[in-house]
């Protein structure tokens, strides 16, 4: 059976992998980000910018690529904190928008989570797999965005491809 999916062609958007207690990070992020999510994979958006709580003291800070230089800067500068470690990541993710009236269908045979949407709301985020391969999935209104290692990219659209 064919789906109504649309796939965009894999993107790249700057990552930053945050790592450390919630107040350091609000430390850090202080005139980034104005507040970090409140509950446990969720997301807020400041801007062109999307905060994610991904684990206990695991965070991911995603922008557009011309936003990485100058958001790395201000995360950068100050003093080295030992409750909070920021590495930058961009090049280890590619991301798939899935979107059309069957998305959520799509991505309920590519992934094992629970994605209805009152387990899996709009601003939810997680970090699963999909077909096998370590992935990154959030909820933007009615599309859905699919992270993966730029290595795994061409097998996972393809997958994608054959539900269409």
């Amino acid at each position: 059976m064919a789906y109504q999916i649309r796939i965009s062609p894999p993107q790249r958007h700057t990552l930053f992998d945050l790592r450390g207690t919630p107040q350091a990070l609000a430390a850090r992020l202080q005139g980034i980000v104005p507040n970090l999510p409140t509950q446990p994979c969720s997301l807020v958006r400041h801007g062109q910018g999307t905060l994610m709580w991904l684990g206990p003291l695991r965070w991911c800070l995603m922008a557009p690529p011309e936003a990485e230089a100058a958001l790395e800067a201000a995360l950068m500068q100050g003093p080295a904190d030992h409750d909070a470690a920021i590495t930058l990541i961009s090049d280890t993710q590619a991301f798939f928008r899935i979107s059309g009236r069957d998305a959520a269908v799509a991505m309920s045979i590519a992934c094992p989570l629970d994605l209805h949407p009152t387990a899996f709301g709009v601003d939810h985020v997680a970090l699963t797999d999909a077909f096998g391969v370590r992935a990154l999935v959030l909820r933007e209104g009615d599309d859905w965005i699919l992270g993966l290692e730029p290595s795994y990219a061409a097998y996972v659209e393809a997958q994608l491809r054959q539900i269409v």
